[in-house]
């Protein structure tokens, strides 16, 4: 009987302890890890694109007709290559003009011992003078024109740059204004030209008078004639012939077209536009910074470029500018926003990325390598203090931690951790000071 007592007591413990073992709370089970040393950066995450720096607008060199452009927008070119061809009949037809009233000056400076002065010569050549002097002074004034009018132009394309920077003037407006400014350096040239030219009018006709009035009866002064002559005709034929070489119209750098404003052949005057170039090797990247977190950017910050258009791979920038005001924006969730535009410079040889391009900036604000991390979800904040919870005896132990450094993903600690411990890196809510924690 007493045996059989002690068995059922056994048995009731055993009961009861089964009951106790049932009823105990079990071990949450929890992501855990240790803190590491890496390297930590804090960094602007923002969307950005693509887009060139510098445009050239192509235009009509010389009046003429021009044939119809082949390029269409889209189409890439390298430079040097043609772009468009202004129909040269007339000009060679005008440099065969003066290439026979050369060959003439040369006959006659061979026959000059022939012919003789006569007085009405010397009344011409007088007349010839005096004109010659009345257009060298209307030269000059058209020249004095058109450098005030080059002033004028360049003074505005410099103004438009500045009102584009701050934001104020459209791309398109600067377009025109440089436009209109390589459209005056054409009409300065042409009257730079057109001076020397009636100078050298002047210095002949002043030559042929002063020659037949001194000596009727010598006809040497006819060779000097001639051959000033010549001179002027080679002038012109210089002239011409720089017009020829510009009928050709080449591309001034690589890049897309990105407008084309002339579709057919037509007669269009100098300085009339006909294509809009992006410059490639002048690719940037572009993104708008909240004005609040732009203070914390500089000019030659690093930054990482991402997006579906890099695939795997990640390039590396720079930022070169940060534009000096902002502007207000609407955000997908129609929330009004100050943001400051940054530009961005990278090297685009090997992603060779169009203009408009969507990729992701991280611009780096700070960084620390080498530092104490955990993960940026293990640390909480609670009454203004930073927390992890720290893993000792199976149980999870609340610990202060002083942060450093912070970004998505990792977060840098000053100050409560050592590399030896065991840390709670995904805390959930349900977890509680003194919780019995098991590692997944």
């Amino acid at each position: 009987m007493a045996t059989k007592r002690i068995l059922w007591g056994i048995a009731a413990l055993g009961a009861v302890a089964a009951v106790g073992y049932a009823l105990m709370p079990r071990p949450l089970a929890v992501e855990l890890g240790k803190p590491e040393r890496r390297t930590v950066r804090e960094f602007i995450a923002e969307e950005a694109k693509t887009r060139l720096a510098r445009e050239y607008t192509i235009d009509m060199p010389v009046a003429g007709t021009l044939e119809r452009p082949p390029l269409e927008v889209g189409d890439v070119v390298e430079a040097g290559q043609e772009v468009a061809r202004v129909d040269d009949f007339d000009l060679r037809q005008q440099l065969r003009g003066v290439e026979y009233l050369v060959a003439q000056a040369r006959a006659q400076v061979a026959g000059v011992d022939m012919t003789k002065t006569k007085p009405e010569e010397v009344d011409a050549a007088e007349v010839r003078a005096r004109e010659a002097t009345v257009a060298l002074d209307m030269a000059k004034r058209d020249r004095n024109i058109a450098a005030i009018e080059l002033k004028e132009a360049r003074r505005s394309w410099e103004r438009a740059k500045e009102l584009v920077e701050e934001g104020v003037a459209s791309e398109a407006q600067l377009d025109e204004a440089e436009r209109r400014f390589h459209s005056a350096e054409e009409g300065f040239a042409r009257a730079e030209l057109a001076q020397q030219a009636a100078l050298r009018d002047v210095e002949v006709a002043e030559l042929v008078a002063r020659r037949t009035a001194g000596s009727v009866d010598d006809n040497e002064y006819l060779r000097q004639l001639y051959e000033a002559e010549i001179e002027q005709l080679e002038a012109q034929r210089a002239v011409i012939q720089s017009d020829l070489e510009k009928t050709v119209i080449r591309a001034p750098v690589s890049g897309p077209v990105l407008e084309k404003y002339v579709e057919s052949r037509r007669v269009l005057a100098p300085g009339s536009p006909i294509y809009k170039l992006g410059d490639l090797a002048s690719m940037e990247v572009e993104c708008d910074v909240l004005s609040e977190e732009v203070v914390r950017v500089r000019e030659g910050a690093r930054v990482e470029l991402l997006g579906k258009a890099l695939g795997d791979a990640e390039a590396a920038g720079m930022v070169t500018r940060i534009y000096p005001s902002g502007f207000k924006k609407i955000s997908s969730l129609g929330i009004e926003q100050q943001r400051v535009k940054v530009l961005i410079g990278f090297d685009n040889g090997g992603p060779a990325l169009r203009a408009g391009t969507r990729l992701d900036a991280r611009i780096i604000t700070a960084e620390r390598p080498d530092t104490l991390a955990v993960p940026e979800r293990a640390a909480f904040r609670r009454q203004g203090q930073w927390y992890v919870f720290v893993v000792e005896g199976g149980k999870a132990r609340l610990r202060p931690v002083t942060l450093g450094l912070r970004n998505d993903t990792r977060a840098e600690v000053l100050e409560g951790l050592e590399e030896t411990d065991t840390i709670i890196t995904e805390p959930m809510n349900s977890i509680a000071p003194d919780t019995r924690v098991r590692g997944k």
